[in-house]
Parts: C-alpha cells; sequence; structure tokens
C-alpha cells in the first residue's frame, strides 16, 4: 500500500513538472506563454507558434507570437476562423509603431489581391494611425481579431481601438503565414513547424524591412 502511495505521489509529481515545463517558451530571453487563460469574453487561447523578427539579418526587432482557439500548421485553416485570434510582438529594440505597420500594408500588398486591398484601405490607414506611436524594448504590440467586433490594437498596454470587419486581420495575419511571408523560418516558427522547407518557397519582399 505504502508503495503504491509514493508512486501515485511520484507519478502526480512528474506530471505536475511537465505541466510546469510547457507554461512558458523562452525565445531569446523573452517568454512567450503556452496558454493564455480566458479572460472577460474572450476564450481560452493556445500558442500556435513564435518566432524572432530580425531586420536585415542582424538587427532584432521583436519576438512575434499567434494564439488561436485551435492551434494548426495549415495557414489556410487559420487565416479563414471566424474564432478569437492574437497576435503579440515582443518588442527588442526602439523602433516606431508606424513602420511596423507601414511594412504590415507593404507584405498585404503581396498576399491579398488588389482589389481587396483597395476594399480595406481605410482599415488600413486606421491601423497605420493607430501605430502611430514609439515603442520600446520590453514594449508588447497586439492586434487581435475579436469575432463579432473586428481587429483590435493594443500597444504598450494602450488599447488604441478596434476596426470593423475579419477581412484586415487575415491580411495582416497572411503577412507571416501567407504563400509570400516575411520569411520561411519565421513563417515556419508562427505555425509551429520545425523546418521551414515543408513551406512553399516563395520570393523575397522587395521592400527592405522585410529582407532577410
Amino acid at each position: 500500500m505504502t508503495k503504491r502511495v509514493i508512486g501515485y505521489c511520484l507519478l502526480l509529481l512528474a506530471a505536475t513538472g511537465i505541466a510546469q515545463g510547457v507554461q512558458a517558451k523562452e525565445i531569446d530571453g523573452i517568454e512567450v506563454a503556452e496558454v493564455l487563460p480566458a479572460e472577460g469574453d474572450r476564450p481560452e487561447l493556445f500558442l500556435n507558434g513564435a518566432a524572432k523578427r530580425k531586420y536585415l539579418m542582424f538587427v532584432d526587432v521583436y519576438v512575434g507570437s499567434l494564439y488561436v482557439e485551435e492551434p494548426s500548421n495549415d495557414p489556410n485553416y487559420l487565416m479563414s476562423q471566424d474564432t478569437t485570434r492574437r497576435m503579440e510582438f515582443n518588442i527588442l529594440r526602439d523602433v516606431r509603431g508606424r513602420r511596423i505597420a507601414e511594412a504590415f500594408y507593404e507584405g498585404m500588398r503581396l498576399n491579398v489581391p488588389q482589389e481587396k486591398a483597395e476594399a480595406m484601405s481605410e482599415g488600413i490607414q486606421k491601423i497605420l494611425h493607430m501605430f502611430d506611436q514609439r515603442l520600446m524594448p520590453g514594449d508588447k504590440a497586439v492586434v487581435e481579431y475579436i469575432p463579432g467586433r473586428g481587429t483590435r490594437v493594443i500597444l504598450a498596454g494602450e488599447d488604441r481601438g478596434t476596426i470593423p470587419g475579419k477581412d484586415l486581420f487575415d491580411a495582416i495575419l497572411s503577412i507571416w503565414i501567407g504563400e509570400y511571408p516575411v520569411s520561411s523560418d519565421f513563417k515556419a516558427g508562427i505555425l509551429g513547424t520545425e523546418d521551414p522547407t515543408v513551406m512553399t518557397s516563395a520570393p523575397k519582399f522587395s521592400n527592405k524591412l522585410y529582407r532577410d
């Protein structure tokens, strides 16, 4: 009986240790939570994947992470879901938020048909305005889709507003995991895929903000 109790306790401790071990992963000193607890109307979200974004190969810009209700390594599935999805950027260097937003726009132009981009022009201008502030190392930028409401932007803890509709968030998400992502390595990290070679190869962005 004693051996059975001891065995059970050891099993419980092992399980607890495993659970604690997956609470967060670390990327270049940044802790990325594996699970975001439910908060208000937002359901519990799970880390789909995370990766570090570099500028011109050697300047670290941010650690990006994607949280969803149902993780998947299928980009089309992730971009089509009408569920809560949240992108977080842990800023690693001093940068103007508008510069990041302008880079978003350049990325969208490569992944979204022109007519669709034109239809979203008002929303794109709004998000450029929302990002118009300086971000410092340690700050966090959040872009999340809330079903029935739209795309919300939070910068350094400040709610900058919500843009109605789903298309804008899907377009922004395509920058990371669309046909022409910021980089194959970054796309692999966000999709939770170890090997970037499983992705469809794509040309580099012409905009220097996206060069690896």
